[in-house]
């Protein structure tokens, strides 16, 4: 006979069974959400993002960026400054001093220099971290005097540094710059036998890269097609997804860093040109017909932001986006008129928590300018097509501490569930203190912030954590934040909590 006992321990049993069927259900689902479009244990090597941990900025002396900015980058953090010799070094040291340039925030790097030295972004280095071993720089070929290019991406290169016969010059010497950097940097090189121009190459950290389309014809004037250039960027720089845009100009170098600039893995910053501007319709439909229809490497559509600019000489566009992202500074370029201050704002609204911090650059204004540069520039520093990005470029931190996140969507219901996914990987390979890997949240308005230990995914570097259900119509923020056995800590925004992620569950 079934007694009353053995009917409660059934449905004990069956309680017991249901809830761990819906255990096992969560975490399925949970494991579902943790993504796999991060860098993740197959992919060779990784290209660092502008946005990541980087010790300092590299630039050239004599100085090709005001003298203001070199003391703030190295106020910020590191200035590594390139000399030719030793006769360039002394004459930096004195000018430093004169500046007040603490001799202890700068690192002179005996480099030799060749006709495009200034241009640290173009020739120099990014930053690739192999699946195991240390960060290299990477070393493209850089053989060709700034190659420049009209509208079509069938047009022909034309070089703005040509010979008479119209042959290109060589600049041998920044070719092999790299090399010579590393060995003072002591960093290993990784060579790249394509051309790869930095300020015409923009990627996430995560596998997708955006040019114009004038660097495919570099390389094939270079002797590489377009399937092998491909082919050794997914395998040397790790772009598993590289996004060739049009051209944006009817004649020049194209450097997409004047076009366009990433925020992070999800948006974009463009440039937005007055509706009477000859660029207007180029830049729009650029805007319309290429870049909202791509996704980004979590498969959603970039959000795209706007950087309103105007003429500053004639019909030339004052370049905002070749500005440069450092650790929690944004250092942009201003051309005096009534948009600068515009352009600061937009980068304060779009980047909450950095500080940003704005450049002229006169030449008569300068304490010390180069022959070189004033026959250049003749009157300004700055212009359309070359700013304060293309002079700089960032010395990453070789055992930086990453941390990308999954963003939330921006609204979501109350029933859903609410998984915060991040790739944490400690490049010191120290560890991380895994107590301190945690998301925090809370709602809007409130100071309190929850912390929610993060779990370790099945998917390496992965870490994932559950924002708990709320009413609707609560509005949240929250960020990742985590700590290396190495010392380092942390978060993502790299801003917070002064920078957060939002989120409205309605």
């Amino acid at each position: 006979m079934f007694s009353f006992s053995n009917h409660q321990k059934v449905r004990n049993n069956v309680s017991l069974v249901m809830w761990l069927l819906s255990l096992v259900a969560h975490q399925v689902h949970a494991q579902q959400l943790v993504t796999t479009n991060f860098p993740e244990s197959k992919a060779l090597h990784r290209t660092a993002a502008e946005w990541e941990p980087a010790l300092g900025t590299l630039v050239t002396w004599p100085l090709a960026i005001p003298y203001k900015l070199a003391i703030e980058l190295a106020k910020d953090n590191h200035l590594y400054t390139l000399v030719n010799d030793e006769s360039a070094r002394k004459d930096a040291v004195q000018w430093y001093k004169t500046w007040g340039i603490d001799s202890s925030r700068n690192t002179f790097l005996l480099v030799p220099q060749g006709v495009d030295a200034s241009w640290t972004r173009d020739w120099g280095p990014a930053a690739v971290f192999p699946n195991k071993g240390k960060m290299m720089l990477a070393d493209p070929r850089y053989i060709y005097a700034t190659p420049a290019s009209t509208q079509k991406c069938s047009d022909s290169l034309f070089f703005i540094y040509g010979m008479e016969n119209g042959q290109p010059v060589k600049t041998q010497t920044d070719d092999d710059a790299t090399i010579h950097l590393g060995e003072r940097l002591g960093i290993p090189v990784l060579d790249l036998p394509f051309i790869s121009t930095g300020g015409n190459v923009l990627t996430d950290g995560a596998g997708t890269a955006f040019s114009s389309c004038v660097l495919l014809n570099e390389n094939q004037y270079f002797g590489v097609n377009e399937e092998s250039f491909r082919k050794m960027n997914r395998e040397k720089m790790g772009f598993r997804n590289y996004h060739i845009l049009p051209n944006f100009e009817r004649r020049g170098i194209q450097h997409l860093d004047c076009f366009m600039k990433l925020l992070d893995q999800e948006r974009i910053l463009v440039a937005e040109p007055p509706k009477d501007h000859d660029l207007y319709p180029l830049y729009d439909s650029i805007v319309r017909f290429h870049l909202m229809k791509l996704k980004s490497g979590f498969g959603r559509p970039y959000e795209i932001l706007r950087m309103k600019t105007n003429r500053y000489s004639e019909e030339k566009l004052a370049a905002y986006t070749n500005s440069l992202i450092l650790n929690k500074t944004i250092y942009v370029p201003l051309f005096r008129i009534k948009e600068d201050s515009l352009a600061l704002e937009t980068f304060r609204h779009a980047m909450p928590g950095y500080t940003v911090k704005g450049f002229y650059f006169d030449l008569k204004d300068e304490p010390y300018v180069s022959k070189e540069l004033a026959d250049h520039y003749k009157e300004y520093g700055w212009n359309h097509g070359d700013a304060l990005h293309c002079r700089t470029r960032a010395v990453w931190n070789p055992e930086m501490l990453l941390i990308q996140v999954k963003r939330l969507p921006a609204r979501m219901k109350p029933s859903e569930k609410k998984f915060v996914v991040a790739c944490i990987i400690d490049y010191s390979r120290k560890g991380l203190e895994t107590d301190k890997t945690i998301l925090k949240w809370r709602v809007t308005g409130r100071k309190e912030w929850h912390s929610v230990p993060m779990k370790v995914s099945k998917v390496r570097y992965n870490y994932y954590a559950e924002i708990p259900q709320v009413p609707s119509g609560t509005e949240l923020e929250y960020f990742v934040e985590a700590s290396s056995l190495s010392g380092q800590k942390e978060s993502m925004p790299r801003t917070a909590p002064a920078g957060t992620y939002k989120l409205v569950v309605r």
